[in-house]
């Protein structure tokens, strides 16, 4: 799942944004001028990078210390924490 937001989705949005406008617009009867593959390709990369950079900058826990698992405590779930 991790894969698809932030892998797929970025490299997909732009090509499937202009392609529905491509066709609304010929629906219109408006002729547009064709945009290269290669302006999706590097919108798709940027937005790619935004993705993968905010997801570096809101990771988790740092890898230090005891990962306690979760547990149930009287009833009560306690999420997995580092100590």
């Amino acid at each position: 799942m991790r894969a698809i937001l932030e892998v797929i989705i970025p490299l997909a949005l732009p090509a499937l944004l202009y392609w529905l406008y491509l066709r609304i617009q010929e629906r219109r009867g408006v002729t547009v001028r064709e945009v290269p593959l290669s302006w999706l390709a590097v919108i798709g990369v940027v937005l790619l990078i935004i993705s993968l950079g905010a997801g570096w900058l809101a990771g988790s826990e740092p890898p230090t210390g005891k990962y306690v698992p979760p547990k149930v405590v009287d009833g009560v779930v306690v999420p997995g924490h580092f100590e």
